[in-house]
């Protein structure tokens, strides 16, 4: 096929075809989503399950445990994680990537509706979200009003505003948090209960059965069917007061004779402040999967519809997750076009020609948009990981425009017409452009294919180059041509005189360059095993440097939102959480760089919110912090959460606390940075080897934040019944312990409908509310059937012990975590600390210890990219051996690749990088484009002697024929990824390391490729022709002898 001959002759075809693809490109890209980066989160649903007065302890073993064993016989289930608190049981169920959550959640409800029976009657209904526990909120929107009250307020977000941020598509779950509850409150009088011998559960049966709405059957009216219905609701405290209960005797009292009844708040168990002003809040967490942005824009424009309906409700947005994303995009954009800009100037340097250098620069915003039409074809989204793939693609996409451009020009420079000079040009140079896009294609095919973290975070990344390449193929042998022949009329006289000043001086020092590379190739030839030496040493001092610099899973960047999180001493208040956390946003009003903060304390049920430590409480408190862009900023992120942290260490009164930035971890679902995990069937067991080991690791330097996954400070009041003494007073232990709950907690015993048709909820208030005493538990009165009361220290024994508020379990066996988070050393460096001290630990039979999180998936990352590798060196010879009809030539072209280590190790040092996943995925991409210059080398030094030149002056004519074209991709290249290797835009220190390695490595390789290339050549020639001359000169004549 000649792509020139259609390419010119079919001009209309060329240029509608091309109008066609800018425009579906620009579409494209306004329409396509936006995120931060690509979800890598295997399917994952969280089951949350209240249990109301239940220990952690009790919920492991009542709720937690029958649920794992009904979830293990799930499809696709790759773990199941329990986090067992009191009153709460959360699992986490995570499926393999392949799973379809929504046929997920299905099964997961149906394994419920099979197991629910087995379960304790007092929970409630468990709870199924296709969301992870540990996810943060995307966006926090603030409720405040002039005219409302923080009651009313709330009485109206309940019932109307959360409903409509639920029912908002993409959204997983909406929790409310701050203000205060409306109840009536029934006041419990223990002196009247026990003068009448009654108990808390009689009137709250009382209670529960007096008013009601319930069907009452049917009846025939008039010759009509009416259906009939019972409707005992009271619409007042003061009715409710008025209700008959039941004595033992057979009379009867009413319920104010009992207890003060009353509408009134319930106690807080939330609090909420932007700024240090108090309000009540709403946290969006959004469903596994669906895009931030989109679900963040519906909830705006469900907040301007909110604005209308309710006037006199304020709603304000706290925190938006969809800015920073946004503010990525446009910093990214920014950075495409200042990448294009620098590629551009070189490409005028080298060429000093106006028109020609102008269709060059037209192909890459082309190639750009036909790009974006192929990524939302394939449903792909713009993030930071593919904005940076079309960064690191523009030096070379470009290569295949200079390349037909060049030829184009060298064919009209001959005399012949341009529609010829285009047509011959392009036919010329396509195999060799398809061969040479293909050795960078080869190496990105087998990304598509990995599996995990590694494959959900690298395969957009693949996919995008994929789609620039190869549309740069098209641009270059379809498009040019035609816009070749569109430009030759164009002439810039005047222009490319000023240009020609400028790129002198530059063109006089890339002679000067040519004829000194020509001279030390001449050296190296002379001293060739002085230059092997030199090379090899090279490579072992880049290779050690590489391997002491350190690993990490993926470079940390400064997104401007750190989280932190506080936990008090157990028992603390909400109040005394309040004030505590009122110093830490005392602090944080005082710096400059900080724009917004908002806090929230405790616990709003239903919430499946989980905060580092577990399900937030009265105890914990959470602050999100929101700095100025750090374009803005002198400081990082890292260096304010330091200078915070020396803050709250000062503050009395905290347990424990994490101050971490967003994406604290480079592993999406990780606890933290650093995570030792024990696992075993003993509680107490664990507990004591998690102590010997965080005592370990706080030895270990860079460790900063250290703590364990539970809180072991707790304690309980275990209670133990005498079952001879219960049988004689006919009690039973479930009785005895439903009284006790009662009178310590009370319970919502009903609802009651107001005449405004507001429901609130009937509390029965315990008469022990506040019990601060071993005493005072010890005489709770316990009613027997006969009516007499009996104190509780007359059939039990009650002891305090200690106990932890949360238990974990992974598959079925108990786990404890110690979490620590990295300050001031590498990622590598601080876990291989980690490892010496875990090898110091004496474990019991049964008991298993592992480093888990980040390391983990670094662990078997490590190995997949290793082999990646390998793959793609061992594709990109086997492209070659056909190519050269050779097994010796293509040996010769890739030992260009292990020379890149000699650049990527300095380049990494000089900017302070360290190997990571983008640093093997940019050795990967180097695999497939420094063997390119190598192939232009080679070939012409085969042509060159096969038309009779002496080798070594075959190779001269080679250096200086290909000098300038190698030079010039080389350089453009490189300029091209300088935007992304400077981390000129938010997000992209992310990918940095990618660019500057591969910067670094072109540079070598480019460099050395030019002298050592042809120096193994002429080596590989000699034992070659050595060996032919040995076939045909000795062994004759060893024959003949």
């Amino acid at each position: 096929m000649s792509f020139g001959r259609f390419s010119v002759e079919k001009r209309h075809v060329v240029l509608s075809l091309m109008i066609g693809l800018i425009l579906f490109g620009i579409y494209s890209y306004l329409t396509m989503n936006t995120q931060l980066s690509p979800d890598t989160n295997a399917p994952t649903a969280t089951v949350m399950t209240a249990y109301p007065g239940a220990s952690a302890a009790d919920v492991v073993t009542e709720v937690a445990e029958p649920l794992e064993q009904a979830f293990a016989k799930l499809e696709g289930i790759t773990a199941i994680e329990s986090t067992s608190q009191d009153n709460l049981a959360m699992l986490r169920l995570t499926f393999d990537y392949s799973t379809d959550i929504d046929e997920a959640t299905i099964a997961i409800l149906n394994a419920l509706s099979r197991v629910r029976e087995s379960l304790p009657e007092g929970i409630k209904e468990p709870q199924v979200m296709k969301f992870s526990a540990s996810d943060m909120p995307i966006m926090t929107i603030g409720l405040s009003s002039e005219t409302l009250d923080m009651t009313v307020l709330r009485r109206v977000a309940e019932a109307e505003l959360l409903t409509r941020f639920q029912l908002t598509e993409g959204v997983a779950s909406a929790d409310l948090l701050g203000g205060y509850e409306l109840q009536v409150r029934v006041a419990l009088n223990a002196d009247r209960l026990r003068a009448y011998r009654l108990t808390e559960g009689q009137v709250v049966e009382a209670i529960s059965k007096a008013y009601l709405k319930a069907p009452g059957g049917s009846i025939l009216h008039e010759g009509s069917e009416l259906l009939v219905r019972v409707d005992a609701n009271v619409s007042s405290a003061e009715a409710l007061g008025q209700l008959e209960v039941s004595l033992a005797d057979g009379n009867a009292i009413r319920l104010e004779d009992v207890a003060v009844v009353s509408l009134t708040t319930g106690a807080r168990g939330s609090s909420y402040r932007l700024n240090g002003e108090e309000m009540l809040a709403v946290t969006i967490t959004k469903k596994t999967g669906e895009n931030t942005i989109k679900v963040i824009e519906r909830l705006k424009d469900e907040m301007a519809l909110m604005r209308t309906d309710y006037p006199n409700v304020e709603l304000s947005v706290a925190y938006d997750d969809s800015e920073f994303t946004e503010q990525m995009v446009d910093n990214m954009t920014s950075s495409i076009a200042l990448a294009i800009l620098f590629t551009v100037v070189v490409i005028v340097l080298f060429i000093v020609n106006i028109s020609r250098s102008l269709v060059i620069a037209v192909s890459m915003p082309l190639v750009f948009l036909i790009t974006l039409g192929l990524m939302r074809l394939f449903g792909m989204d713009l993030d930071l990981v593919t904005l940076s793939a079309l960064i690191l693609s523009i030096g070379f996409v470009v290569d295949g425009a200079i390349v037909v451009v060049e030829n184009i020009s060298s064919h009209a420079a001959s005399g012949k017409s341009i529609e010829r000079a285009a047509m011959d040009g392009t036919d010329e140079i396509a195999m060799p452009s398809i061969a040479g896009a293909t050795t960078t294609l080869i190496v990105l095919v087998p990304l598509l294919f990995i599996e995990g973290f590694v494959g959900e975070m690298f395969r957009p990344l693949s996919m995008t180059l994929i789609f620039a390449i190869s549309a740069s193929l098209l641009v270059a042998l379809v498009m040019i041509p035609q816009l070749s022949v569109l430009m030759a009329p164009f002439e810039f006289k005047g222009l490319e005189g000023w240009v020609r000043r400028m790129a002198d001086p530059f063109n006089r020092w890339m002679d000067k360059l040519l004829e000194g590379y020509i001279h030390v190739f001449k050296k190296a030839l002379y001293h060739k095993k002085r230059t092997y030496l030199m090379l090899v040493v090279g490579l072992v001092l880049s290779a050690g440097f590489l391997r002491l610099n350190g690993m990490e899973m993926l470079p940390k960047f400064d997104s401007g939102v750190s989280y932190v999180t506080v936990e008090m001493e157990p028992g603390t208040t909400l109040e005394e959480t309040e004030a505590t956390l009122g110093r830490i946003e005392s602090y944080l009003a005082s710096e400059a760089s900080v724009v917004t903060f908002d806090t929230r304390l405790g616990y709003e049920a239903g919430s499946a919110q989980m905060g580092d430590f577990g399900m937030m409480g009265t105890d914990q408190g959470m602050i999100t912090v929101t700095l100025s862009s750090r374009l803005e900023r002198e400081e990082s992120i890292w260096e304010f959460q330091s200078r915070l942290r020396e803050e709250i260490e000062t503050l009395p009164g905290i347990n424990r606390y994490v101050v971490k930035e967003k994406g604290g971890t480079a592993v999406s679902g990780a606890s933290a940075p650093v995570a030792v995990k024990l696992s075993g069937d003993d509680l107490p067991v664990l507990y004591h080897l998690a102590s010997q080991m965080e005592e370990k690791l706080a030895g270990v330097p860079g460790i900063t934040n250290l703590y364990k996954s539970y809180n072991d400070g707790y304690s309980q009041m275990s209670v133990r019944f005498d079952q001879t003494k219960l049988q004689a007073l006919r009690l039973t232990s479930q009785s005895v312990s439903s009284q006790l709950y009662l009178a310590l907690e009370g319970m919502e015993a009903n609802t009651m409908t107001l005449g405004t048709g507001q429901t609130l909820a009937v509390q029965v208030e315990n008469r022990y509310a506040g019990a601060q005493s071993l005493e005072q538990l010890m005489n709770t009165e316990i009613m027997t059937p006969q009516g007499a009361g009996i104190r509780l220290k007359e059939i039990a024994v009650v002891t305090q012990e200690p106990r932890s508020n949360l238990i974990e379990s992974e598959n079925m066996r108990y786990t404890v975590e110690v979490l620590g988070y990295i300050e001031g050393r590498t990622f590598s460096h601080v876990m291989s600390d980690v490892e010496k001290q875990i090898d110091t630990m004496v474990l019991p039979m049964g008991y298993d210890i592992e480093l888990a999180g980040e390391q983990q998936t670094l662990t078997e990352s490590m190995g997949d990219m290793v082999f990646l590798i390998s793959l793609a060196i061992f594709f990109v010879y086997l492209l070659l051996v056909p190519q050269f009809k050779s097994f010796l030539h293509p040996l010769t072209i890739m030992m260009a690749i292990p020379m890149v280590a000699i650049g990527v190790a300095p380049a990494l040092g000089l900017t302070g990088r360290v190997i990571s996943m983008p640093v093997l995925l940019g050795i990967i991409l180097l695999a497939g484009t420094v063997v390119n210059n190598s192939i232009l080398l080679v070939d012409s030094i085969n042509d060159h002697w096969a038309k009779g030149f002496e080798m070594r002056e075959a190779i001269e004519l080679a250096i200086r024929a290909r000098f300038r074209p190698i030079m010039m991709t080389a350089l453009s290249d490189v300029v091209g990824m300088l935007p992304l290797a400077m981390q000129l835009a938010l997000g992209s220190e992310r990918f940095s390391p990618l660019a500057v390695t591969v910067i670094g490595g072109i540079t070598a390789a480019t460099g050395l490729t030019i002298i050592v290339i042809p120096l193994i050549y002429v080596t590989l020639e000699n034992v070659v022709i050595r060996e032919d001359r040995f076939i045909v000169e000795v062994l004759p004549e060893a024959g003949e002898a």
